[in-house]
């Protein structure tokens, strides 16, 4: 059944073995370890309406997230609508990056998130560190909804502050950390891209040059950051160099970085603001 599986999924899907491994687990309620050893489970006459259906639709370009409504991040199971992005390990490296500068600082404990879609961002960082307060917006009322369901099931909703909000707008209090994950894809590199036709566009497209809203948040954050605090930036890895120019232009004399990701790719930007 899984060779089956993979079989049709070849002409849809990158990586077929892995998305029909995750897909007859979710499906049949084995772990993936048991399918390895039995890749033939009897399957309800349920579940295999469920399988052909999931099969239609992958068929159909539709993403696998979207297809099952859920993916993991962090080592947690997030509900994902098309309303949201994808969560990706390029993001669990910024969540990283975060949770360190955290550890060493434990007094350090209010965080902003900007953009936080399923809210697989704060969910982690809260999950990771009880103590932390974050307060975590969206433009998208709809995208807002997810993440609170998301807090909801781990159990962090008490921690985390969610509002509908552009960007900084309506933020009065002042925080420690800020971290996004912000539309930094550019928008002509944005239409050749195959996530251009399935997830939203509202919270991919960075611009012209990919750095939009990340000058924006740039530009308006000096006021909302306590001393000593951080700010942490996921980035395009063809932009990072012009992110590092424009972050050096609007906060010169702070130290600054660009970081790589697990591929080696300019990926994260951090500005350590001084006390």
């Amino acid at each position: 059944m899984l060779k089956n599986i993979q079989d049709q999924l070849k002409s849809y899907s990158e990586s077929p073995y892995l998305d029909s491994l995750v897909l007859l687990s979710h499906i049949s309620g084995k772990t993936k370890s048991e399918l390895i050893a039995h890749p033939s489970p009897d399957l309800t006459a349920s579940q295999v309406q469920r399988l052909n259906t999931a099969l239609e639709q992958l068929k159909g370009n539709i993403p696998l997230p979207y297809v099952l409504g859920e993916w993991e991040f962090f080592q947690l199971q997030f509900k994902i609508t098309p309303d949201v992005l994808i969560p990706r390990p390029e993001t669990e490296g910024l969540v990283e990056l975060a949770l360190n500068w955290l550890r060493d600082h434990p007094g350090k404990r209010s965080c902003l998130e900007i953009g936080t879609g399923s809210g697989c961002i704060a969910v982690s960082l809260a999950k990771s560190i009880p103590d932390l307060q974050v307060i975590a917006t969206d433009i998208s009322p709809s995208a807002l909804q997810v993440a609170i369901d998301n807090a909801n099931k781990h159990d962090v909703l008490s921690q985390i502050d969610f509002l509908e909000r552009d960007l900084l707008s309506g933020i009065s209090k002042p925080i420690d950390l800020l971290i996004a994950n912000l539309p930094y894809i550019p928008s002509d590199k944005l239409r050749s891209l195959p996530v251009f036709q399935s997830e939203p566009t509202l919270a991919l497209d960075g611009g012209k040059d990919g750095l939009h809203y990340i000058k924006e948040v740039l530009k308006d954050s000096g006021q909302h950051i306590n001393p000593g605090g951080v700010i942490f930036l996921e980035l395009d890895e063809d932009c990072g160099i012009a992110a590092l120019t424009l972050a050096k232009e609007i906060w010169p004399g702070i130290t600054i970085h660009l970081l790589p990701d697990l591929s080696g790719k300019d990926r994260y930007l951090t500005l350590k603001i001084d006390e």
